[in-house]
């Protein structure tokens, strides 16, 4: 994990867990894409910037769907780019369509507000 400074303290960058999901996470970001995907070159990216912001505070999980079939059969994806978000162990919403960044802020701030700490919420306003 990289560490970058922030003024005197150093924080930790998450990254995203690819490919690994041996269980459902109480809370967490499923991000689904595959190799050809066009659309999910330029989300790849926004979900990276954002898993850097608040990636401490809920997993995000970076899943091929050409690799990991078994997992969008069961998560029910059907196309790609793909997010699903798991909420208290469970499926809460799923979007097959890009997402901006402040449109993946948004949606994450409606379900994860109550998580995050004071240093996400000042960083991702």
């Amino acid at each position: 994990m990289a560490v970058k400074l922030t003024g005197a303290r150093q924080r930790k960058i998450p990254k995203m867990i690819k490919n690994s999901l041996n269980t459902i996470p109480d809370n967490a970001v499923l991000y689904f894409d595959n190799d050809w995907c066009a659309q999910c070159y330029g989300e790849t990216n926004v979900v990276k910037d954002f898993t850097q912001i608040v990636g401490d505070v809920v997993p995000f999980y970076e899943i091929n769907v050409n690799e990991k079939p078994e997992l969008a059969q069961k998560f029910e994806v059907w196309s790609a780019p793909s997010i699903v978000l798991i909420k208290n162990g469970k499926k809460v919403d799923q979007f097959s369509k890009f997402l901006n960044f402040n449109q993946f802020k948004t949606l994450f701030n409606y379900y994860f507000s109550s998580l995050k700490s004071k240093e996400v919420k000042e960083h991702a306003r």
